[in-house]
């Protein structure tokens, strides 16, 4: 029996859609890997600038999106003293975004001449408003445990001090209270706190708000589970001719 050799047509139709699927597949990939870089969005900065967060970043040429590592963005960020922590997130449509926690002003080291971070890094030549003066030396243990306290203060309350002064309780060559300082408040007033209830300086325009002149607020004595504060006003000190309880 002879065996019939059969002709296949080919099918044209069939052969267009795997060329244009193909086709297409290449345009996506191409599009994927050329598409540049569109929008650069950068949320919680107060004091860095956009414009050096994005040349910091490596963005500042606006590269190809495909490029762009997300990982290696957050290690240059981090890189920066302000900056505590980074997100950062790319979308393949061309967009960028870089959520930053910056790091908190607290104050200026006189001994040191550097700002004080709640980063505990600190930054050398820098002319930032708004915060107070450390303006003696502190040892090193009480020292950190003051930018740790610092840190949980609020902004608004850090800017209302002018001056911190490391000032140890002693009585009779006796350290009474070692982690004692003075605080010169912008308002006029001086507010004697420990670290052990630094926390309750976030009271303070409240507590302010009840006082009818100015003085001596003692928060070292008050203890967070209490809203008892002693309050000795200048006029009574000059009255007494107390001058001690003063520059004590």
């Amino acid at each position: 029996m002879e065996n019939k050799k059969v002709k296949r047509k080919l099918n044209k139709k069939a052969l267009l859609v795997i060329i244009l699927t193909l086709y297409l597949i290449v345009m996506i990939f191409y599009y994927v890997f050329t598409i540049p870089l569109k929008n650069i969005t950068i949320n919680g900065t107060n004091i860095l600038k956009d414009n050096e967060i994005i040349a910091t970043a490596g963005l500042s040429d606006y590269p190809k999106i495909f490029s762009i590592n997300t990982n290696t963005i957050k290690k240059r960020l981090m890189s920066l003293d302000l900056v505590e922590d980074v997100v950062v997130k790319k979308n393949y449509l061309g967009t960028i975004t870089i959520d930053v926690t910056e790091a908190k002003l607290l104050f200026y080291n006189q001994t040191t001449n550097k700002v004080v971070l709640s980063n505990g890094k600190g930054i050398a030549n820098a002319n930032y408003l708004g915060i107070p003066a450390l303006i003696n030396y502190v040892t090193s243990d009480i020292y950190n445990n003051l930018i740790a306290k610092m840190t949980d203060i609020d902004s608004d309350i850090i800017a209302l001090i002018s001056e911190i002064e490391y000032s140890p309780d002693i009585k009779d060559d006796v350290t009474i209270n070692d982690s004692r300082f003075i605080l010169k408040m912008n308002d006029g007033n001086l507010v004697y706190i420990d670290l052990v209830n630094f926390a309750n300086l976030n009271m303070y325009e409240t507590i302010y708000s009840h006082l009818d002149s100015k003085g001596i607020i003692h928060l070292d004595s008050v203890y967070a589970e209490s809203d008892t504060v002693i309050f000795t006003s200048f006029d009574k000190l000059n009255e007494e001719g107390d001058a001690d309880e003063l520059s004590e």
